[in-house]
């Protein structure tokens, strides 16, 4: 029996019932028209329709969640097709309204399948009906009104701006209200043209309240202008104030932390760009050996670095890796090639002293590589026989190639191979009893191995006792015959760096904070001649000057220091090299020419350092340009091409090899002096101006035969020109005398190369300063093809 209660608070208007399956799109269509149909301006929406997937909540019990729903709604809105005909849940919820509610309450709307009403039986016809469930049949005494959206699944957009779409809803959405169509199309252009009024009103309001603030903004604005000046100037003050504490801070770091000074003048240069921080930055630059440093990927855990003989190639192994980069440039690194380690921990990379052999040393193998192309390295055959090498040193003129295996107590093995046909490497000779196998190193001439090894210790884990196994120390072979080594003598202790000189008589070792100095002659024991002190940290690694008369030993705290071994017995330092950001020191080598020191540590940072304390440029190479008088110079973007300016015309050099530059061509064609020359941004163009008021354009792609593409007509005599590296532009300027009064009026004219390009520029309009002369040259404003940074060449 249906209810009739009428103290029912209803929630929803209408309860929206359909199958998920077939009204997907309709049914979220339906909600949103019913909503804003007719919706007044100060309310959400016209009508609070429930549809399962826009409203339904989490809870134990779905049904009982969706009976609840249904009590507390005024209609229910049927969705009728094939698919909802046959839904369980569609079936359940007519019924339980057909228990609750009366017919009258509840519109169909057709979507899809067939409805017939059968005038006889007063019933819907149960043979040619597909789009209702059972529960319909036999509940409705007359033919009911239902709306047909049976056209709508073929239509994309469904919306209230959709003609169709909206009648059928507005029929719908009337039922729901409890109005005519005719009241509800009425209610609807009322609340439209009340929305109109609300919406103009409120735009008049915002209007007013825009001029307001405008008026009370610009009020601001003169008072905050006044108080950003005064800001400003109290800015400048403590930026100077600033700068100067940074200056004298970086002066105050030139001796202990020259790293931190660059940056310091830096710093002080970014703050306050000036003469005064321009040249108080190149003083510290002067004055530091410091070049720059390079950050790696900052690998942890077991690690192994090792730069080459020339300081230009480090090789990184651990974590499963082995990678070779180009350092060649200070404060740059580049990654040749990844290379695949050999099995197990890497213990041990060596270089051969030209460069062009790597080997490395494993727990569990060993590898190696002909590195004479470092980016594309080629494997070579192993040493036959050899497993778990812990060390390697060559010598004798990378013939000889020593190794080490490292054992319980004196159970270590040092081998000898003849290396000198890599493809073919051959045992020389093997000793075992070695004492000392953990690292090696071989004299350049071959003649002198040093094996050594660090303090051993055994950890028992039962009774967490250190038991030390054997104390550090080195141990000298003479290996003058490489088939018969013979045993020199044992010196300890030691801690971790080995050096041998280019020449073979000086070698250096470590052991804590002191590094030694030992005369190495054929067949004899090393000879202590002097001992190297000054670090603050463990000593991990040394390297000889080329010409072997100076050394640089590196410890394990950033520092370094550079001895002068001109006298062995008698060293003394040339200074220290510090570096805070340095962790602990890994490997240390100089380049070719001596000038620059490389040095690698554990947080895989390199860091470059000169060894003359006040570099400066030197002269590479002299060319005849002209032989009167050059007026003016320009370099192509690309380094490769130079151009002068003389008497009458251009000329061209190729100067790839800076020792050695080449003349290309001569461009004429000036009727006076020429004053100045500039390369466009892309190198393509070349401009020269001349003291007879004309610049002359060149296309330059051809640098042995430039054609001459335009030429320009200037105020008066040109002093420079220049070309925009981001813009289409030439600017050139000038001085000439002003005839009445006395003085010069410089000028200046920028020209559009965009049009039709270099072959018919087109003058913009120039400007003239009466009172002073146009600097000399515009790209000292910072508009060379070099420097970017005046207004005119941003344009």
């Amino acid at each position: 029996m249906p209810s009739t209660n009428t103290a029912t608070r209803y929630v929803y208007d209408a309860f929206l019932s359909y199958s998920h399956g077939a009204d997907t799109e309709v049914a979220p269509a339906v909600h949103r028209a019913l909503s804003r149909l007719a919706k007044p301006w100060n309310r959400p929406r016209a009508l609070r329709i429930f549809r399962d997937q826009a409203s339904l909540e989490a809870g134990p019990d779905l049904w009982a969640t969706i009976e609840a729903k249904l009590s507390t709604s005024r209609h229910l809105v049927l969705l009728a097709s094939p698919q909802a005909a046959r839904s369980p849940w569609v079936g359940q919820e007519i019924a339980h309204w057909k228990q609750h509610r009366a017919p009258a309450t509840l519109l169909i709307v057709l979507t899809s399948g067939t409805i017939h009403w059968d005038h006889t039986a007063r019933d819907f016809d149960r043979t040619r009906t597909t789009a209702l469930p059972p529960q319909m049949f036999g509940w409705f005494a007359a033919e009911p009104l239902w709306v047909d959206l049976t056209w709508a699944g073929s239509e994309t957009e469904l919306s209230l701006d959709h003609a169709r779409f909206r009648q059928d809803v507005g029929t719908l959405a009337a039922a729901l209200h409890g109005v005519s169509k005719d009241e509800l199309d009425s209610e609807e252009a009322r609340q439209h043209a009340r929305t109109v009024g609300v919406r103009r009103a409120l735009t008049w309001s915002l209007a007013f309240f825009l001029v307001a603030s405008l008026v009370f903004g610009v009020m601001a604005q003169v008072r905050g202008d006044e108080a950003e000046r005064q800001r400003k100037e109290a800015d400048g003050q403590r930026r100077v104030a600033t700068v100067r504490a940074l200056l004298a801070e970086s002066e105050n770091r030139l001796t202990d932390d020259p790293r931190t000074a660059v940056r310091l003048g830096l710093t002080a240069y970014s703050v306050r760009p000036s003469t005064e921080t321009r040249a108080a930055l190149v003083n510290v630059l002067q004055r530091t050996p410091y070049a720059g440093a390079s950050h790696g990927p900052d690998d942890v855990g077991q690690f192994v670095r090792q730069f080459s003989d020339d300081a230009g190639v480090l090789a990184t192994a651990g974590e499963g890796t082995l990678k070779l980069w180009d350092v060649s440039q200070p404060g740059r690194r580049r990654l040749l090639q990844r290379l695949t380690p050999p099995r197990g921990d890497v213990e041990d990379i060596a270089f051969s002293r030209d460069g062009r052999t790597l080997f490395v040393a494993a727990t569990k193998g060993h590898g190696l590589w002909d590195i004479t192309t470092p980016g594309k390295p080629r494997p070579l055959p192993g040493l036959p026989g050899a497993t778990g090498l812990d060390g390697g040193g060559f010598g004798h003129g990378d013939r000889t190639l020593a190794t080490v295996r490292e054992g319980k107590g004196s159970s270590g093995r040092m081998d000898l191979w003849d290396v000198a046909a890599p493809d073919r490497p051959r045992r020389l000779a093997s000793v075992t009893g070695v004492y000392d196998a953990a690292e090696v190193q071989m004299s350049p001439d071959g003649k002198t191995v040093v094996s050594a090894t660090g303090k051993i210790t055994f950890d028992q884990a039962d009774t967490g006792k250190i038991t030390i196994e054997h104390g550090s120390g080195m141990t000298a072979w003479d290996t003058s015959d490489p088939a018969r080594p013979r045993r020199l003598g044992r010196e300890a202790p030691w801690g971790g760096a080995l050096a041998f000189s280019p020449d073979s008589r000086t070698l250096i070792s470590s052991h804590a904070r002191t590094a030694y100095v030992w005369r190495i002659r054929p067949s004899r024991a090393p000879q202590l001649l002097s001992q190297l002190r000054g670090h603050r940290g463990d000593v991990t690694a040394a390297a000889f000057q080329p010409h072997g008369k100076g050394a640089i030993t590196l410890d394990g705290q950033g520092s370094a220091v550079h001895w002068d071994l001109a006298r062995p017995d008698k060293p003394h330092s040339q200074g220290k090299l510090l570096d805070a950001e340095l962790r602990r020191g890994e490997d240390v080598a100089f380049t070719p020419d001596g000038r620059h020191i490389r040095e690698v540590d554990t947080s895989d940072v390199v860091a470059s350092w000169r060894t003359d304390s006040e570099p400066g440029p030197w002269q590479r190479a002299q060319a005849a340009a002209d032989p009167v008088a050059v007026a003016a110079v320009a370099i192509s973007p690309d380094g490769r091409t130079a151009a002068t300016a003389g008497m009458h015309a251009l000329v061209l050099w190729d100067i790839t090899d800076h020792d050695k530059p080449r003349q290309l061509s001569v461009v004429r064609g000036f009727s006076g002096n020429t004053t100045d020359v500039a390369f466009s941004a892309d190198g393509r163009y070349l401009a020269g101006g001349d003291d007879a008021s004309r610049v002359i354009l060149w296309d330059a792609s051809n640098r042995r035969h430039p054609r001459k593409t335009s030429t320009l007509r200037t105020r008066g005599p040109v002093a420079s020109l220049a070309f925009s590296p981001r813009a289409p532009l030439l600017v050139t300027s000038g001085n000439r005398p002003r005839f009445t009064g006395g003085g010069i009026d410089g000028w200046a004219t920028l020209w559009n190369l965009k049009g039709d390009g270099p072959r018919r520029p087109t003058r913009t309009p120039s400007t003239a300063s009466p009172t002073r002369a146009w600097p000399r040259s515009v790209r000292t404003a910072g508009c060379s093809p070099f420097r970017a940074r005046a207004a005119a060449c941003s344009t």
